[in-house]
């Protein structure tokens, strides 16, 4: 008797111990998703035991302008024939996230979960936010791309961001239109990690990580939205810049005086620290996303200032130069005295010693030789190329980007050119649907569609005209894919951004079709990465796995608007995700009854 009730007792406290534990598991889980906790900061030391914390933030985006020119009154003219002409002052516009010009850095660790609340205050125009970086993984109807994954916001109503930053690194976050993110709807965003604060051996010893966010307006350059920006520090003799270039249609090179630049990371992903190569300056592409270590000689005394140059790829375009400071000494950083570096200088710089110990490193591959390193030089890190990607693809999609002029007729008969973009003779549009809810053999959105083995939808009959249409490549899921880039514009060099996945660089050519031939150059240890350089006359070839379901746009970054028609949608596995209930839905305006028939 006394042996069943002491094996009834052990019992009875073994199921007590097992239901606390269980209830306190079930609280802690749904309390940590839980999007109305509010985290008091996000930012902080990474650890792997740590729970994911919820990260909350509100961003409220507007519109402003203003006139460059001091003189607010306008100006006479004389024209040919001694009539006078009123010339109105130009005006520029900008946007501001917060009431800033650049947005917040929203900084998180790997694995926290963002709910974002975006509230659009722009009068008649409709904005969308995209995550850089970031796959999106069980969310990816929060990419943020208008019409393909969510509607856009409108104006004067709020959209709720909610996904989990699964990749670490420096990313960005900015409006999906071009002229948005290149006129101050953007801002920088960094996830943290356990391994490069504690477990890496060269990024865990740089403990100072600013961000440079570097932007344009007006035909000058501003970091972190300043033109007289300077970045102080105490005497710390290496420095970890997180250094993100949204600088569209120009070239920069980064020097910073008497330092040595080391590339860290691309795009978020490591590189092999033993083997990167430390370089005096680096050519600047937009859209990139880098971790630069930067390192004084050893021995040399420490000066007061050095110069952050910022100097034009091409003498001859109208991209400006800009000159910034770096101050080792913080107490006396904001002094503006004698001493202090002029900013945006129009002098020309000193010459660059062109020996063969002054490395440079060259993003966008535009020369490589004895001086000059391209990315194809730079070794891969801890994702190296996975060897079923070595061992070949499933799918092999190729892309050629061509441009032709097109002639027409102005209102009043005058003869007109335009010139027309396209990707395998397709000019991309938008679907007039919300594509992530539709299915593709929807007759709403099937008959706009085009791409694979579709036939071309009316719009594209007769094929002598423009073809616009919503261009979707299929992908089986789980597929090995190699996609091979062409550019056949020979006066036009293009960035891509890929959504949703990181690609390997694995193959380089210099002239279209060649790829793989006498003039292709296969790279042995690609780089990761999300951004694709696709220089003017060259080919590129990458590969990737798609693992991951949805629709994933391969986005021309150097559009102005949404698009100016070189985009591609790729449609990986059964794009069917679980929509939540109340996801906004774009519909069609039929206006009231009594107007139909």
């Amino acid at each position: 008797m006394k042996t069943l009730q002491r094996i009834v007792l052990i019992v009875q406290r073994v199921l007590i111990t097992v239901g606390v534990f269980l209830a306190a598991a079930v609280l802690i889980h749904f309390t940590a998703i839980d999007p109305t906790e509010r985290a008091v900061s996000c930012d902080r030391v990474c650890n792997r035991a740590d729970w994911p914390r919820i990260c909350r933030y509100e961003l409220v985006v507007e519109k402003r302008t203003f006139r460059p020119s001091s003189t607010p009154s306008t100006d006479n003219v004389t024209l040919a024939g001694g009539s006078k002409s009123t010339v109105q002052p130009i005006t520029v516009s900008y946007y501001t996230v917060n009431g800033r010009y650049v947005g917040p850095t929203l900084t998180v660790c790997e694995n926290d979960f963002l709910v974002v609340d975006v509230e659009n205050r722009i009068p008649g125009e409709s904005i969308t936010l995209h995550w850089t970086g970031q796959s999106q993984r069980r969310t990816p109807f929060m990419d943020g791309v208008p019409m393909i994954t969510q509607c856009p916001i409108a104006s004067f109503t709020r959209f709720q961001y909610k996904f989990q930053a699964d990749r670490a690194g420096t990313h960005l976050y900015h409006g999906f239109a071009g002229s948005e993110r290149t006129q101050g709807l953007l801002g920088a965003f960094v996830v943290r990690s356990a391994y490069e604060q504690r477990q890496s051996p060269v990024l865990s010893a740089l403990h100072n990580d600013p961000v440079w966010l570097v932007t344009e307006l007006n035909g000058m350059l501003g970091v972190n939205g300043q033109r007289d920006w300077t970045q102080a520090l105490n005497g710390t003799l290496n420095l970890r810049a997180r250094l993100i270039y949204a600088v569209a249609h120009c070239q920069h090179w980064l020097e910073l005086e008497d330092h040595r630049l080391q590339v860290l990371a691309l795009d978020g992903n490591v590189l092999d620290h033993n083997s990167t190569p430390s370089v005096r300056r680096i050519l600047l592409h937009d859209g990139v996303r880098m971790d630069v270590a930067l390192t004084r000689p050893a021995g040399d005394k420490i000066k007061r200032d050095y110069e952050i140059r910022f100097t034009p790829h091409e003498a001859t375009s109208s991209c400006g130069r800009a000159v910034f400071r770096l101050h080792y000494d913080a107490d006396r950083a904001a002094a503006n005295d004698a001493e202090s570096i002029k900013y945006n200088l129009i002098t020309p710089p000193p010459p660059f010693p062109h020996r063969s110990e002054e490395l440079q490193l060259d993003l966008t591959g535009t020369a490589c030789g004895e001086t000059m390193l391209c990315p194809q030089d730079l070794p891969g890190g801890r994702d190296q190329l996975p060897k079923d990607l070595q061992r070949g693809y499933d799918t092999r999609l190729e892309f050629t980007i061509g441009t032709r002029q097109q002639a027409g007729t102005g209102p009043f008969g005058e003869p007109t050119h335009e010139t027309v973009r396209s990707v395998n003779g397709l000019t991309f549009a938008f679907p007039p649907v919300l594509m992530v809810r539709d299915p593709l053999a929807n007759g709403a959105l099937g008959a706009h569609c085009c791409g694979g083995q579709r036939p071309l939808p009316r719009s594209c009959q007769p094929l002598t005209a423009r073809c616009e249409c919503v261009h979707v490549e299929h992908i089986e899921a789980g597929h090995r894919v190699e996609m091979v880039l062409i550019n056949a514009d020979a006066a036009v060099d293009y960035v891509y951004h890929l959504h949703g996945q990181s690609v390997f660089v694995v193959a380089l050519a210099g002239r279209p079709g060649t790829l793989g031939g006498q003039a292709g150059q296969r790279i042995s240890a690609p780089l990761q990465r999300d951004t694709i350089v696709v220089r003017r006359g060259s080919t590129v070839a990458v590969r990737f796995v798609a693992n991951l379901a949805g629709l994933w746009l391969l986005r021309d970054i150097g559009s102005p608007g949404w698009s100016r028609g070189l985009d591609v949608v790729l449609s990986v596995g059964t794009p069917q995700p679980d929509i939540p209930r109340n996801f906004p839905a774009c519909r069609h305006f039929a206006g009231p009854r009594y107007f139909l028939i």
